[in-house]
């Protein structure tokens, strides 16, 4: 945090190259607007919530870690820490909730280190996000932790009904938090509905031992083809069973109409709404417009690993070329119509693994919607990384294909770094080269998901019902 900057960014180490992320001096800029009673939106370029910037801009000269060159960085890197210790939480609370897995490939191996510290310290010691912050950029501090903290909210086991309700409505809270700050985590909403509405339903059923049979029939566990249910107790979700799939939708549609899930998306709306019109009514509609409106349609084709970049690229320089609201307009609506897929994925998943195992369902959605999005930065990446020691544990790492998948994408990453650093730093005329690496980069993880599903073996901790049953 303090000695790159000082190596790099004053061209002590190296010429040329800075550590600084660009970001960092939006932010700063933008701070600096605040301090003086002006708009942050005044600084152009700076779409983020007007908030971040009067935080950044209680700087000092007079205190060395209050400087404007290291205060948010500072912020940024303490918010980093803090991720690692709600990781470290969530995964204690999960274990001792958790039976055993019957799974060799899953047994835990005796360690100095406890698996759910170890979880930790990987995201801790983790290059990228270490890199991520304090180079300046402000994920871990404006969104990770508050996806963390509504996670920890969210997941919170409690048999009263009072205080059930009382977490819908504090999670819904974090949650609207954390669509102000960045408009993504909007993605996760259906899922913590699903997960309200299962949990509920599971509550009232463990009270009406009348209504479990029909529970059971509902979701039926998979089967091996020797007919025994699998050690994991996944869930079957009917993709290819229209009129299951219908029912399947009718039920939950019902289902989330219940107290929990309402509270919950009515207090993450209101938060969310009064943010927003705070942010509005202080620094006018640019703030709606560049902080919240802007992510709809966004499009960039610099430092950009969507295999959408070259298309992105080519429409701007058609823009140029004729000029005219019509091309402009047309680029927008291209870049939203590319929101659909990701819509219908969503939705899918939300229903068929959240209600199950939420910290997996919010790792999958996040995943493929970086790797289906238009735009994709290295700050995109910790967006799923964070969520990943909360369900590493389900998943299969050492099986064959796994490996593969793994080391298919860390040779698509190499590719197309080193194609990028052909176009971007050195001139070259190596923009097709560059579009089919990051066309190689979407099928590598495309393929790490598909593989990813394939070994994910899961844990039993709302199937109480079936083990009770089972017994008497």
């Amino acid at each position: 945090m303090i000695l790159l900057p000082l190596l790099l960014d004053d061209g002590i180490l190296l010429q040329g190259v800075k550590y600084t992320d660009i970001d960092y001096d939006v932010f700063t800029d933008a701070a600096r607007y605040a301090s003086e009673g002006q708009s942050p939106f005044n600084r152009h370029t700076y779409r983020y919530t007007p908030f971040l910037a009067l935080i950044l801009s209680y700087t000092s000269e007079d205190i060395w870690w209050r400087k404007e060159r290291y205060f948010g960085r500072m912020l940024f890197c303490i918010a980093d820490a803090l991720c690692g210790l709600v990781i470290l939480q969530l995964r204690r609370k999960a274990r001792g909730k958790r039976t055993p897995s019957p799974d060799p490939h899953m047994q835990e191996q005796k360690s100095y280190i406890s698996l759910e510290l170890q979880d930790a310290l990987w995201w801790l010691y983790n290059p990228l996000p270490i890199n991520i912050c304090t180079r300046g950029s402000a994920e871990s501090f404006v969104v990770l932790l508050s996806v963390l903290a509504t996670v920890s909210i969210v997941t919170i086991k409690d048999k009263s009904n009072a205080l059930f309700l009382l977490q819908a409505i504090v999670g819904g809270a974090i949650h609207g938090l954390a669509i102000h700050a960045k408009l993504y985590p909007i993605i996760y909403t259906a899922s913590y509905m699903a997960y309200f509405a299962h949990e509920g339903e599971r509550r009232r059923l463990t009270n009406d031992k009348s209504k479990v049979i029909g529970w059971k029939t509902e979701m039926k566990p998979l089967s091996t083809k020797n007919g025994s249910e699998k050690e994991s107790q996944r869930y079957s979700f009917p993709w290819l069973q229209p009129t299951r799939l219908i029912q399947l939708i009718k039920l939950w549609i019902f289902r989330v109409l219940s107290p929990s899930p309402i509270l919950f998306f009515a207090s993450s709306m209101i938060t969310f709404g009064t943010l927003t019109y705070l942010a509005v009514h202080f620094y006018g509609h640019i703030a709606l417009e560049e902080g919240l409106l802007y992510h709809f349609s966004r499009v960039d084709h610099r430092h950009n690993y969507s295999m959408f970049w070259y298309w992105i690229y080519l429409a701007r320089a058609r823009v140029v070329a004729i000029g005219g609201e019509m091309a402009s307009s047309s680029l927008a609506t291209m870049g939203r119509a590319l929101l659909l897929p990701q819509i219908i994925l969503l939705l899918f998943s939300s229903l068929g693994i959240a209600p199950y195992d939420l910290s997996f369902a919010l790792f999958v959605q996040t995943f493929f919607f970086v790797a289906l999005n238009k735009v994709i930065t290295a700050q995109y990446f910790t967006w799923y990384l964070v969520l990943l020691p909360l369900c590493s544990d389900r998943i299969r790492w050492r099986s064959r294909d796994m490996i593969f998948a793994l080391g298919f994408l860390g040779v698509s990453i190499v590719t197309w770094l080193g194609s990028a650093f052909c176009l971007e730093m050195k001139g070259m005329a190596v923009h097709l080269q560059v579009w089919l690496a990051s066309i190689g980069f979407f099928i590598a993880n495309v393929n790490l998901l598909r593989v990813i599903l394939t070994n994910y073996r899961g844990f039993d901790s709302n199937n109480q019902i079936h083990r009770k049953e089972k017994t008497n």
